[in-house]
């Protein structure tokens, strides 16, 4: 029993990844569910989670991802009005926009810190320490995968950069 679930886990990653990589372009909706299936079987792999843990895991870690998107979004929406107005934006203006950015880099650290004695219950100090770098390993392995794929593709059927 546990060879067939450790294949389960295993094969996973892999068919999301091939049912993820191998559609023609969908809307952003579809590709956003897809890189995140992708990413909860790359997590899921690398930490080694059994069903047990995955159960108990997923659900601590997807509240945290919504707390840290929050304040992603208002960061990116500061380095928006940046692009749009630089040149406009007065001295007070620039130094409260920068202390907003500071000030949410801060809530980012505090809530992984709070989130890792979450894990360390969880799934270990050593796995808590693991998952704090997956996060980088998947972008990375992802990009990866993204250019290898671009490069066969032909050059008219490509994207622009901007997308």
């Amino acid at each position: 029993m546990k060879i067939v679930q450790k294949l389960v886990w295993a094969l996973i990653p892999i068919l999301i990844a091939s049912t993820a990589f191998g559609q023609g372009p969908g809307d952003d909706k579809d590709r956003d569910d897809k890189i995140e299936a992708l990413k909860v079987g790359f997590i899921t792999k690398e930490l080694s989670l059994t069903a047990s843990e995955a159960e108990k895991f997923w659900p601590v870690y997807n509240e945290m991802e919504s707390k840290m998107k929050e304040i992603r979004q208002s960061s990116r929406k500061i380095n928006m009005e940046l692009k749009d107005s630089e040149d406009k934006l007065s001295n007070d203006d620039a130094k409260k926009k920068l202390n907003t950015l500071f000030e949410n880099e801060q809530k980012e650290l505090d809530i992984k810190k709070e989130y890792s004695e979450k894990f360390i219950k969880i799934i270990g100090e050593k796995r808590t320490l693991k998952l704090l770098s997956l996060e980088h390993e998947f972008r990375r392995v992802l990009l990866e995968r993204l250019k290898d794929r671009r490069e066969g593709e032909p050059q008219d059927k490509r994207p622009p950069h901007g997308r």
